[in-house]
């Protein structure tokens, strides 16, 4: 595939000519007209270019092809004429002639109008003529211009007239004859034109005949106040309306009808229609069709608009850097006034124009107005105005406002935003016009003006604008966001009023003092009261409107009906809550009509908040009196009943209203009083027995509280209170009042009230019990209870309460004359007898389904005793037989007589025997909560109830047993003393674990209550104690098979006694905690019982396991820290001797040689074997501990120290041997295999190998000696030795890591001292993966696996993004170039002519002065001819320079030769060097008339900046293999210098470093690898050299390249870009010191030559202004260069104050 990169490369390096790129003006023009689409561009751009010029009238002429043809006197018909093809246009007006700057910006493209009041902005629309003329002409004052083509190049020409024309005159020849535009779009579009532009008059001429002559009138401007509600300042706050005035306008148009003529069409239909006609109708006359006459074209007709513009001057406030990007892309700056004005038409304008005329109907803005920029756009407002904004920056064509650049459509928006608030001030205007006609009108008069507010509406109602629907989104949104108040003005029922006032609302005709909106506004301007709705700014009319007008005023009859259905339909329609429909009603107030005694009526009034009930006239009549909160029947019979609940109020009720006749019956008239008036008493009763059945029992217990003490029952002996009145039926007596006959009351009403159908049991008693009436038989009580029984129905409820009071009966077996309430009689029956219960004496069967067996029940006769009464017989200690027949009563009856329903348990008569409790008075009697029925409860030391009796304990309230605290205190108290009575005792709590409740838990676990044997260890001997008690918690569960069963309390008392226990905290197993307790605690006992180390390892494994939850208890942390309870081993041989040396031959690594001994020790007795060479040399004198790593992290966290923490260690490193090949290549090696080493580690990074890079070095030693001393507190030290073969260490001095090296390494030394340095936690493994990697080649390790490829790929992809890094940093410091360099344009100011004379004579004098070769004053005549110097001769250099001072502080003068090669490369000078060439020209003199020179000035420093950052960012890598630069054949007149390239390089590619310098080599180097053999190491150092200065410049490390030649003088040299070092001469300068640690000499002496080469990139030749650059790049980076130079490790300390 070609190398396109290179084929580039080759081409900029082309000897071939530069040529420069031309323009094709014709096709320029072209593409730049294809941008202006619409019609009548041209007039547009000359019409607009008239009022720039302050003309007040323009005429446009067309010429016909003919009209030079035809003689004046004679003229062609106005068909005829319309119908010519024209030969040119001719335009002109009446405004200011051009001046010179006009001339020169007409002939000059793409520069527009700089006077930011102008619309011109990109100065192309001018060259809008060359759509149709070929060569325009202009003439304007005293001078022409003419236009015309020399090829595709635009030429001008220019000629001076005698006198001055008032008029400017554009001359267009069409560049073919063309058609006359459509006149009536042409008139359309003159009287759009007119209507901002500021031009009175346009007149259209056709060969000088005038067909359309339009006039403007404006009246004078009148101040507009800005409302106060309106904030003109905008969103973004870059603009603000300062004022705005109003204009009225008034365009006359008069046109010649020819303009507005459309030749008629050919109809074919009509044709044969007629044409069959002729045979229909051949009797009758043919009738002829009237044509038009062509003689009224000729004729004129006129037509007047009257419009307004409302102007509003603005003032913008923009940022510096906004005005500036303003400013850069119109070519202007942003004024800092400019004006926005709205055309827009009222009702009254509207109707006095004549708006229907055609040549109008652009000018009114009755749809959508159009954005004007200077002309109309394409871009619609969104509303029905036109909106002028000369300020707006439209696209190229000025078709559309540009919203697209980012600072122009910012600009634009805010533009927009204005005229949003304009439109808002001219709304708020029209609406408090109007208002000020509609003050004082009546409403019905308001109607006149309702299409006026209309119309209003209508003009600012928002659509959707086009193209671009965002105009109209910025216009309205600040249209609606500029108001301080979420309103706005509307015309109402009570006239314009702000919208929060104005409600919207069409039937609540009952309110007359609310502002409505009228219903025709809603209708036909109801977009925007929609919107208004929308967002808030109108709402329908609230509750809280209605209740402020009720408030106000009270309604009236028909008022109160309308009002009362409007608010019931709502409720209906669930438009209104109860609360809403009751919070009006609270404040609404009404007036009825009433009639008075003498029938005249008359208003009282009514609170309707007070209302609560309605008549029902079919329940109740309408002529009765009502109570005040029911409203009348006369206002409520038009509502129906789901209207008058929906208002929550409620039917009036029989209860409710009789309660109000019977309390207010003495304000009440005296036929309307229930106690007077037996007429009106009938009439009640009578209503409330027709509703009698259906209401409640409340309500008709109500009524009968209401009437029962009222004399309303009329009576033969006259009106009765009820209980006195006797029905009809009785006959009992003859002297009783009886009820008189009442039509429509029911006997049941009656008999509620009290009505008596039975005699009074007083008068009964009286006169028949005690025989006070003579002739009368005396009654028994059996007689009365049958004659009550007979008549119970009738009994009155009273009769029944004194019956149940009364003693009427006789019981059995007491004396005759004794009498008993009903109440404390039991009903005959043989088992109540037994009892010993009082018997009613009945004669005869007792029959319990009898008549008078129920009256007596209802009376309170007893069927059976009470609990209470049972359970007192059944306590009677004395009679034995009754205690028994009482319990077994009430065990039998227990159901029956429901005696469960009764809490037996807390009776607290002893009644209850207990088991086995007999004694000399009978059996002990308890209460139930003093026995329990669970039989096992006797285990515990409780009662227990008699075993007969057990089964019905729960009948009786005894519970089964204790409650569980009592047990416990009581097992706590006396706990079992023998394995029986455990087992017993535990296995009664056993059965009741489900009640032991957590805190009884608690104290059992803590209560010494188990009793276990003492074991031999813990008997006393004078003791006769066998037993122990302990708690629960610290037993446990299980046999002698357990491992701890001799070291914990183990006990078993069977399965239901040990569950009881488990309950209680015993375990089966300890847990780790408590055998870390026991262990730390008697350590060596635990050890005795294991009698083994393994088991007691094994218990230690446990613990280390549950380490991490162990460690929370601190005071098991704290006991282990002090027990020796550590299990360790202690080396010891069969011989005693020791010795504090030992030597590498004595470690025996077998162990055959002694014995390990198991020790237990404390925290700091113990060591961990962390290095086992160290453990090898010293493990019979250390405590060490096990070797596991779940035991060494164990006993770490204890504070055990590690083996290796108490050894020091003291290296003696030999003499250092000279051999800097082979450390270089071993350096390397480390750093490449330290890579792979650390690619996928696992291993925490103590450093990694760009670390390395950096800080460590190789040296070879000739011996390494280790020696190794072990710190024995309290005793003597021990040390050993032994010879190493590699080791590292830092140095002091240099602070660099060295890798010390014997001749014969070893490379797993080499390892073992590396991981050490890369790992913070070396594990033993390690140090073989890198022996591994370290002895084996890349080839071998690829084959095992190793992704070599892959770590290589990942080291370009880690350049490739330092290389994006360093552009990203370039990028940034170009932008603050740019910045720097627009303000310093801006603070720039035109110097007076004066100053310039001055500056050139003291340039003069200072040029004379100067005459050192490539100095910066100097001329360009000396730089042209530089001093000739010998080969040999080295120029001197002022010491007082910057190189002089440079030179001196780097230490080179030292260096001669480098100090010479240094100076011939900044002086551009070479040993051969020649003197100016002959027939050198000077200067040519200047030309006569030229201008003058600009005054030179000192060069700024940004641009200074910029130039060197374009010069690294013009670096590049060089991608061809081979650099070929051929020997140049044409003259050269400057001798060849140290950077020449074109001296003849012919180098190919040949190696790429580490760092990615490619390495180029001298084609004449025939054996290659032997080069690289020689000098890989120099190469490498080299390109470190290079990448560290490449940081300093910012350059990417692949625009740096090596190469070497055999012969030449060229040190480097730049070929497009690409910087070039040569390798021979770093070997002869700095490849010795480089290589002894010292770069320093190297980056000063490459940091220079670098400069010099990157002046390159921006001067070629070697001049003053290379020697400029090559100097200002050493002052740039200075600083860098001398920070890289102190952070070099050993580098010389420098004098040079940073």
């Amino acid at each position: 595939m070609t190398d396109y990169s290179a084929l580039r490369a080759q081409t900029i390096g082309s000897a071939q000519e530069e040529e420069a790129v031309t323009v094709n003006t014709r096709a320029l023009i072209d593409k730049v007209l294809a941008r202006y689409s619409s019609e009548n561009t041209t007039l547009r751009e000359l019409l607009q270019n008239a009022a720039d010029a302050n003309a007040t009238s323009v005429e446009v002429r067309y010429d016909s092809v003919n009209s030079s043809l035809q003689p004046s006197h004679q003229e062609l018909d106005i068909q005829d004429l319309t119908k010519q093809k024209m030969r040119r246009m001719l335009v002109k007006n009446n405004g200011h002639a051009f001046r010179e700057e006009d001339w020169q910006r007409l002939k000059r493209i793409a520069e527009g109008n700089p006077d930011e009041t102008k619309i011109g902005a990109f100065g192309v629309g001018f060259y809008s003529v060359f759509a149709d003329c070929e060569e325009p002409f202009v003439s304007s004052g005293n001078e022409t211009m003419i236009f015309y083509w020399k090829e595709n190049t635009l030429v001008t020409r220019r000629h001076k007239l005698k006198e001055s024309d008032p008029y400017t005159t554009f001359l267009l020849e069409y560049r073919e004859p063309t058609e006359l535009p459509d006149l009536k779009e042409l008139c359309k579009f003159f009287a759009t034109s007119l209507t901002f532009v500021k031009l009175n008059e346009i007149s259209l001429y056709v060969n000088d005949r005038c067909l359309l002559q339009l006039k403007k009138k404006t009246s004078p401007s009148e101040p507009l106040a800005i409302p106060s509600s309106i904030n003109p300042v905008t969103t973004e706050r870059l603009m603000k309306i300062a004022a705005v005035e109003t204009e009225r306008l008034q365009i006359d148009a008069k046109y010649m009808n020819i303009t507005h003529h459309r030749a008629p069409m050919v109809d074919i239909a009509n044709g044969l229609r007629s044409i069959f006609s002729r045979f229909s109708a051949a009797a009758q006359p043919t009738s002829t069709s009237k044509e038009t006459s062509s003689s009224n074209l000729t004729e004129y007709t006129q037509a007047t608009i009257f419009l307004r513009i409302a102007t509003a001057t603005v003032t913008t406030s923009v940022s510096t850097a906004f005005a500036r990007e303003l400013e850069r892309a119109t070519k202007k700056p942003p004024p800092k006034t400019t004006k926005i004005a709205m055309l827009s038409m009222s009702k009254d304008e509207l109707d006095a124009s004549e708006h229907k005329a055609e040549i109008f109907s652009n000018v009114l803005p009755s749809k959508s107005g159009k954005i004007f920029i200077g002309f109309p756009t394409h871009q619609t407002t969104s509303i029905s105005a036109h909106i002028s904004a000369p300020s707006v920056i439209p696209t190229v064509e000025r078709e559309n406002i540009d919203l697209n650049a980012r600072v122009v459509k910012e600009w634009n928006i805010e533009m927009l935003r204005i005229s949003g608030i304009l439109s808002r001030i001219i709304f708020t205007d029209e609406m408090l016009m109007l208002g000020q006609r509609a003050a004082g009108l009546k409403p019905e008069n308001l109607v006149n003006l309702y299409d006026h507010a209309i119309h209003i509406m209508r003009q600012f109602t928002f659509a959707q604008s086009t193209p671009s629907s965002a105009v109209g989104r910025y216009i309205e949104s600040e249209f609606w966001n500029c108001s301080k108040k979420d309103s706005i003005e509307l015309l109402s029922t009570k006239g314009v009023l702000s919208s929060d006032r104005v409600r919207v609302a069409s039937d609540v005709n009952f309110l007359e003092g609310m502002p409505l909106l009228p219903e025709k506004l809603e209708k036909e301007a109801s977009v925007l009261v929609a919107q208004l709705k929308e967002m808030g700014m109108l709402t329908e009319i609230t509750i809280s409107d209605i209740r402020r007008e009720l408030g106000d005023k009270a309604l009236s009859g028909e008022q109160l009906g309308s009002f009362l259905k409007w608010l019931a339909g709502k409720r209906l329609k669930d438009e209104l809550d109860v609360v809403g429909v009751k919070s009006l009603l609270e404040v609404a107030v009404a007036t009825t009509a009433v009639a008075d005694s003498e029938g005249e009526s008359f208003g009282i009034p009514i609170s309707l908040g007070t209302i609560k009930f309605y008549i029902n006239a079919h329940k109740l009549s309408a002529d009765i009196p009502i109570p005040p909160d029911c409203l009348p029947f006369n206002v409520t019979k038009n509502l129906t009943k789901p209207q008058l609940d929906a208002l929550g109020w409620e039917e009036l009720g029989v209860t409710y209203w009789l309660q109000y006749i019977c309390v207010k019956a003495s304000a009440l008239p005296v036929e309307q009083n229930i106690q007077l008036s037996a007429k009106f008493a009938q009439t009640v009763l009578a209503i409330i027995s027709k509703g009698w059945e259906q209401l409640p029992p409340n309500s008709k217990e109500n009524i009968v509280t209401l009437l029962k003490d009222k004399t309303c029952i009329p009576t033969r002996q006259g009106m009765k209170v009820p209980r006195e009145a006797y029905f009809n039926t009785v006959k009992l007596f003859s002297d009783l009042p009886l009820v008189e006959s009442m039509h429509g009351v029911r006997d049941k009403l009656l008999v509620a009230l009290g009505v008596r159908k039975t005699v009074d049991l007083k008068l009964v008693f009286e006169r028949l019990m005690n025989g006070s009436q003579a002739g009368v038989v005396k009654w028994s009580h059996v007689d009365l209870i049958r004659y009550l029984t007979s008549v119970r129905e009738d009994i009155p409820r009273e009769d029944i309460t004194k019956l149940k009071n009364a003693a009427i009966c006789k019981a059995e077996g007491v004396g005759s004359t004794e009498l008993y309430k009903v109440s404390e009689l039991y009903e005959p029956n043989d088992g109540l007898r037994k009892l010993q219960l009082p018997i009613l004496q009945w004669p005869g069967i007792w029959r319990e389904g009898s008549h008078e067996a129920k009256f007596l029940s209802s009376l309170g006769l007893k069927r059976y005793p009470g609990v209470q009464e049972v359970l007192q017989i059944a306590g009677n200690k004395e009679d034995a037989v009754l205690r028994e027949a009482a319990l077994s009563y009430f065990i039998i009856n227990y159901h029956l007589n429901s005696y469960h329903t009764f809490n037996t348990a807390g009776v607290t008569t002893p009644f209850l025997p207990l088991n086995d409790s007999k004694g000399e008075k009978g059996p002990r009697l308890v209460t139930p909560w003093q026995c329990f029925s669970n039989p096992k409860a006797a285990i515990m030391g409780f009662d227990v109830l008699r075993q007969d009796l057990q089964q019905h304990g729960s009948k009786f309230g005894v519970k089964p047993d204790p409650d569980m605290k009592d047990c416990v205190d009581v097992l706590i108290n006396s706990p079992p003393s023998t394995t029986r009575a455990a087992r017993e005792k535990f296995g009664y709590f056993s059965t009741r674990l489900a009640d032991i409740m957590p805190h009884l838990v608690e104290r059992l676990s803590q209560a010494r209550i188990v009793p276990v044997p003492l074991k031999d260890r813990e008997r006393i001997p004078s003791s006769d104690l066998k037993i122990k008690f302990i708690t629960p918690r610290t037993c446990f569960l299980g046999g002698v098979g357990s491992q701890y069963f001799e070291i914990f309390d183990f006990v078993d008392f069977g399965q239901e006694a040990n569950s009881f226990l488990l309950k209680c905290g015993s375990k089966h197993e300890p847990t780790v905690a408590e055998v870390a307790y026991m262990m730390v605690r008697e350590p060596q006992r635990l050890y005795g019982v294991f009698n083994s180390s393994d088991k007691y390892l094994s218990v230690l494994r446990s613990i280390a396991e549950s380490w991490t939850h162990l460690k929370k208890d601190k005071i098991l942390v704290r006991e282990m820290r002090r027990s020796p309870f550590l299990g360790s081993f202690r080396w010891r041989s069969y011989t005693n001797e020791k010795s504090d040396l030992i030597d590498s031959a004595s470690i025996d690594e077998d162990d055959s040689g002694g014995i390990r001994e198991f020790v237990l020790a404390r925290v700091d007795e113990v060591l961990i074997s962390d290095d086992y060479v160290l453990f090898l040399l010293f493990r019979g004198e250390i405590l060490a501990a096990p070797q596991e790593d779940a035991l060494e992290g164990f006993y770490h966290s204890l504070g055990v120290q590690r083996l290796s923490s108490k050894v020091s260690t003291d290296w003696n490193i030999g003499h250092v041997k000279p051999m800097p090949e082979k450390t270089e290549k071993l350096r390397k090696l480390v750093l490449e295999r330290s890579r792979l080493f650390l690619h996928n580690n696992t291993e925490e990074v103590l450093h990694d190998a760009r670390w390395l890079e950096n800080n460590l070095r190789v040296e070879i030693v000739e011996s390494i000696r280790l020696r190794r001393t072990l710190r024995n507190e309290g005793s003597k030290n021990l040390t050993h030795q032994n010879t190493k073969t590699a080791t590292i260490t830092m140095d002091t001095r240099t602070k660099w890591w060295v890798l010390y090296l014997t001749p014969k390494f070893e490379f797993y030394d080499v390892s073992q001292a590396l991981v050490t340095l890369i790992l913070r936690k070396p594990r033993p493994h390690s140090s073989l993966l890198l022996d591994s990697l370290l002895h084996n080649d890349l080839m071998t390790l690829k084959s095992r696996g190793y992704n070599v490829d892959r770590i290589l790929r990942a080291k370009a992809a880690e350049a490739k993004m330092a290389e994006e890094q360093r552009l990203k940093q370039a990028e940034i410091e170009r932008k603050a170039i740019e910045e720097q360099e627009k303000r310093y344009q801006q603070s720039q100011i035109q110097p007076q002519p004066g100053e310039i004379a001055r500056q050139i004579e003291q340039k003069k004098a200072e040029e004379e002065k100067l005459n050192m070769p490539g100095a910066f004053g100097e001329s360009q005549s000396k730089a042209l001819n530089p001093p000739a110097h010998h080969h040999h001769h080295v120029p001197e250099r002022p010491r007082n320079n910057f190189f002089g001072r440079l030179s001196k502080h780097l230490g080179l003068e030292a260096n001669n030769g480098q100090m010479e090669q240094m100076q011939n490369l900044l002086n551009n000078n070479s040993p051969q060097q020649t003197a100016k060439p002959p027939g050198q020209l000077e200067p040519a003199p200047p030309i006569q008339g030229e201008s003058k020179p600009d005054i030179e000035k000192a060069t700024e420093p940004h641009r200074i900046q910029s130039n060197l950052q374009r010069a690294i960012g013009a670096s590049r890598g060089h991608n061809s293999d081979s650099v070929f630069s051929p020997p140049q054949t044409f003259e050269v007149k400057e001798a060849p210098s140290y950077c020449d390239n074109h001296s003849g390089q012919d180098i190919l590619y040949f190696a790429e470093t580490p760092n990615g310098i490619k390495v180029f080599v001298d084609c004449k180097i025939a054996d290659k690898a032997a080069f690289a053999q020689k000098y890989v190491k120099e190469m490498n150092e080299f390109s470190n050299v290079l990448k560290d200065l490449s940081g300093i410049f910012g350059l990417s490390i692949t625009t740096l390249h090596i190469f070497y030649d055999e012969v030449g003088n060229t040190i480097a040299f730049n070929t497009n870009g690409s910087l070039f070092c040569n390798l021979r001469f770093y070997l002869q300068l700095h490849a010795k010191d480089v290589t002894m640690g010292d770069s320093s000499q190297a980056l000063i002496y490459w940091f220079v030559v670098l400069c010099h080469e990157l002046a390159h990139n921006l001067v070629q030749v070697h001049d003053e202004k290379h020697s400029f650059y090559t100097e200002t790049f050493v002052q740039e980076y200075f600083v860098k260069i001398m920070t890289k130079l102190k952070s070099i490790p050993g580098a010389k300390p420098w004098d040079i104050n940073i």
